[in-house]
């Protein structure tokens, strides 16, 4: 920990932008990297949606960052034609109907300038963000509001809930649970508290969401 603290800004913002030019997955031409006080602040612009958020999950990556504010906009290239928003609702209408992990007939989609919204019910919180993911990833999207509703086909009392979650978090050796708080009600998760890097942010997160009898989940982890 006293390592990252002692990382200079200007250390930082040339590992982050060296991170963003290893990956092959983003076009990190028109990014820009400022860091103040172990927070990242990425600017510009990227021709997609996903690159948004990898850029955002490399940023995180390097050493002694704390908090990554993404201000990054999707301007979809023009070396080929930008899909319309028909084009877009009807690709993701397809590629929900084709996975397995979910039932496409309860979500509603809405496109508008590219901004997907999603509506409707699922079963799982996890379900809830496989659809997410599925549309971060189509052709066209700028941006993605997710409004689906978790409402599960089991109940579970909070206090099941937590134990679970605790249970877990306690197994994984990323995380101290000596330093992670976790409050349950109606099913709706909050976590905060400190953990040591992203990864062990991440984890915890996704433990929560796969816990059975969750419906949201918010993380108030801070990366010490």
């Amino acid at each position: 920990m006293a390592e990252k603290e002692a990382r200079s800004q200007e250390d930082i913002r040339k590992d982050v932008y060296s991170q963003l030019v290893w990956d092959g997955r983003v076009n990190e031409s028109d990014i820009d990297v400022d860091v103040l006080d172990g927070k990242v602040i990425l600017k510009g612009v990227v021709p997609t949606y996903s690159d948004l958020l990898e850029a955002e999950e490399d940023a995180y990556s390097v050493s002694g960052v704390r908090h990554v504010d993404n201000r990054l906009r999707v301007s979809p290239a023009a070396v080929y034609p930008v899909p319309g928003d028909n084009d877009i609702a009807s690709k993701l209408r397809s590629l929900l109907e084709w996975n397995q992990d979910l039932d496409a007939e309860r979500i509603d989609i809405a496109v508008d300038n590219g901004l997907v919204t999603l509506m409707g019910t699922v079963d799982t919180i996890w379900q809830k963000y496989h659809a997410e993911h599925i549309a971060e990833n189509v052709p066209g999207v700028v941006g993605v509001s997710n409004r689906l509703t978790v409402q599960p086909v089991r109940r579970f009392s909070d206090e099941d809930i937590r134990l679970n979650i605790l249970s877990s978090i306690d197994r994984n050796a990323s995380i101290d649970l000596s330093m992670v708080n976790i409050y349950v009600k109606n099913g709706v998760v909050t976590l905060s508290g400190t953990v040591a890097d992203y990864q062990a942010y991440r984890t915890a997160e996704e433990i929560a969401r796969y816990t059975n009898g969750v419906v949201d989940v918010n993380n108030n982890l801070v990366i010490a």
